[in-house]
């Protein structure tokens, strides 16, 4: 039986935590998530012969990576996990305090007793002024056992199955000592030493192949031409035109070349930042002697101006599962639907169903293909660390799941995207690229809000001053290759993930301040006086972010329970609960955050639950919409019967969704609807949002979409 190709991309990207001039990186991600991702992400695959992977590496993550192994950097976190706990400031005892509880609590802290018992003392949800008054209750025995679960939590079981020191240290649970601290950073840097030297076994042994980004990790089709955002966003403002095509095509190049330096051979593709193309991006690493890239399948089906799924199946698998050339190059587009399910969707089910729902995906596609299916590729990319903290035991039963059944089918074959290039030459061509990312086939993460403009305008002065001193550079190599680093490290498309409201991150200021202080680095090795702008956040202050942010965009999402694809709420207003606490830092309400959003016509809700929270364990609870104006109007939703009022729709399975008509409302466009939701069951109340004014949304006309970008 002809078996379809399923080519698995396991995106593995940080961004650059180093300051100028400063071995201790500001955050401590590339390190934690070394400790818990990315060997044991190469090494259970090992398990499983017949699987055939990609790994992308960013070279950003593996150069800081390198840098812990050879004890060139550390983290402001690892310098105060390794001080003794009795020899810690004050100021140390409430940074412990406040960050060493990032982790997923459900998951990762509160299935450990003594690092739950810690994060009960501490509280769940204390405001800043309160953790002076918290730390006094705190003795030198907790806050040394808090060193060591911080760093505990996140290290993958599979090092406790290899380190029986380390599971000694686990089972031994609280009282720790500075000699089991000690033990602890032993390991730890045997683990980071031994990442490298996995990836380029598998990638020699032909089980994997790596594949790479541009150096730090930019998004290229802006900085070719930032203008192309118009192509995908016709109505929003932009800022001054950014076009310098020759620092894609250096990061490009440059990306490669680290590579080759490291693995003694040179990949073949890339997965271009965010998935992120255009026409000029794909010349410029056609250039560099890129064979393949992929991104989204928005991006083909725009290119090819027809709609490729019907509902959630693929309706032109023929269409989809096949790379096109461009060029000398080839690009495969993903199956959003089933990277975006591994992504966001699956950890909330039981690990065999997941892993049978995927394969079963897969195996329909093969058999509407019959004949053809060995001719045809199944491409899934998604990121290969972030999700699994959402996994119980770290995805390791999932994956494993996953693997065995993939092994096992007749009608599904893994493969590497070059080896699928090796076998099938008769690709056909595409004639137009359309430009944009893997969400939403746009460009409005990094570009377009005041804030990601603002950073945008930034870099540009920067960029233009490098100009400005050319005569100043020349003949000083080394002052020149710096000011570029700079450069190139500010050009990350992580920065501007960050700001303009799209996502929230407790790190929200470490990010503004990395940003801001990689461009003050260019003015100094200019000799040039650094713009005052660059001394003040970009990101607006915490206190002054509101708790709700408005639509920006026009959604119809599907109302099935379940985060179908990513980028369905994407342009949804959010209400965020525990704002003050920050994204990890969980309350103990049920409901973790609200989305809102609409076309023309409906009104739509989303209710997230908090970690840990289960709709199933709500019993017969019922949510209550109180609409308070235009008119005013009480609507109950059940949840266990998935019930509302006659002409809306209502699903409640992974999260909450709903679907309410604006005439029911009796809003017309341009009038304000302002609601409540509340959470009640047997007539009592179980919680309400928001927990203060109601939520306020002014209904939209047909134009509003390009009236909020032109703004």
């Amino acid at each position: 039986m002809p078996a379809l190709n399923v080519a698995i991309l396991w995106h593995m990207h940080q961004p650059c935590y180093r300051e100028p001039d400063n071995r201790v990186f500001r955050l401590p991600w590339v390190r934690l998530h070394a400790l818990k991702d990315y060997y044991d992400m190469a090494s259970v695959v090992q398990q499983y012969p017949d699987i055939k992977l990609t790994f992308n590496l960013v070279p950003v993550l593996l150069e800081q990576l390198q840098d812990y192994v050879t004890g060139n950097c550390s983290d402001l976190h690892l310098e105060v996990s390794k001080k003794a706990a009795a020899d810690l400031s004050n100021e140390e005892k409430l940074f412990v305090l406040r960050d060493f509880f990032m982790a997923h609590w459900a998951n990762m802290v509160e299935v450990h007793p003594r690092y739950r018992e810690l994060l009960g003392k501490r509280g769940r949800n204390p405001k800043p002024g309160e953790l002076a008054d918290i730390a006094k209750r705190f003795t030198v025995q907790d806050i040394r056992d808090l060193q060591v679960w911080f760093n505990l939590c996140w290290t993958d079981p599979i090092h406790f199955q290899k380190d029986p020191r380390l599971a000694r240290l686990k089972a031994k649970g609280s009282n720790f000592t500075e000699e089991d601290k000690g033990l602890l950073w032993d390991s730890q840097q045997a683990i980071l030493a031994s990442i490298v030297p996995l990836y380029k076994k598998a990638w020699d042994s032909g089980q994997m192949e790596i594949s790479t980004t541009p150096y730090y990790h930019p998004i290229l089709p802006l900085l070719c031409d930032s203008n192309i955002a118009r192509e995908s966003m016709p109505g929003a403002t932009l800022p001054p035109a950014f076009v310098f095509p020759e620092d894609a095509l250096a990061q490009i190049t440059q990306g490669l070349d680290y590579m080759e330096r490291i693995f003694d051979r040179r990949p073949a593709g890339m997965w271009p930042s965010e998935g992120s193309v255009s026409r000029e991006t794909v010349e410029l690493m056609e250039q560099a002697g890129v064979r393949w890239l992929a991104s989204d399948e928005g991006i083909l089906e725009r290119s090819l101006g027809r709609h490729l799924r019907q509902g959630h199946e693929p309706a032109h698998p023929e269409i989809l599962y096949r790379p096109y050339r461009l060029g000398d190059c080839s690009l495969f587009f993903r199956d959003r639907v089933i990277s975006d399910k591994l992504g966001f969707d699956y950890y909330n089910w039981d690990p065999a169903q997941a892993a049978g729902d995927l394969v079963g995906r897969l195996e329909h596609s093969a058999d509407k293909l019959g004949a053809e299916a060995a001719k045809h590729i199944a491409p899934i990319i998604l990121d290969g660390e972030n999700v699994w903290e959402f996994f119980p035991d770290d995805g390791h039963e999932f994956l494993n799941q996953l693997y065995g059944r993939l092994s096992s089918s007749q009608k599904l074959r893994c493969c590497t995207f070059s080896q699928y290039l090796d076998e099938q030459q008769d690709l056909p061509s595409l004639t137009k690229l359309f430009p944009g990312s893997w969400i939403n086939s746009d460009f409005r993460i990094w570009i377009g809000a005041e804030e990601d403009n603002d950073a945008w305008e930034q870099l540009l002065k920067a960029r233009q001053a490098v100009q400005q001193k050319k005569q100043f550079l020349e003949g000083d190599t080394e002052r020149h290759r710096r000011v570029m680093e700079e450069i190139y490290t500010a050009e990350g498309s992580d920065w501007c993930w960050w700001y303009g409201g799209n996502f929230s991150s407790e790190n929200l200021a470490e990010f503004d301040e990395l940003f801001r202080g990689h461009l003050r680095a260019v003015y100094k090795l200019l000799e040039m006086e650094t713009p005052e702008r660059l001394f003040r956040p970009i990101a607006k202050e915490r206190a002054d972010r509101q708790l709700v942010s408005q639509p920006i965009a026009f959604i119809t999402p599907v109302i099935d329970g379940r985060i179908t694809e990513f980028y369905e709420w994407s342009g949804s207003g959010i209400y965020d609960v525990h704002l003050n606490g920050g994204a990890m830092r969980r309350s103990q309400s049920f409901f973790q955050s609200v989305h809102f959003g609409f076309d023309a016509g409906n009104f739509y809700l989303r209710l997230d639950p908090s970690p840990g929270s289960s709709l199933g364990s709500l019993g017969n609870a019922q949510l209550k919409i109180e609409l308070l104006s235009p008119v005013r109007r009480t609507m109950i939703f059940r949840l266990k019967e998935q019930q509302g009022p006659e002409g809306c729709l209502m699903a409640a399975d992974r999260i909450v969704e709903m679907k309410m008509p604006f005439e029911l409302a009796g809003a017309k466009a341009g009038e304000t609807l302002s609601l409540l939701i509340t959470l009640e069951e047997g007539g009592n109340e179980l919680e309400k949002h928001p927990d203060g004014p109601p939520l306020a949304i002014k209904v939209p006309g047909r134009d509003f979409e390009d009236r909020f970008w032109q703004a």
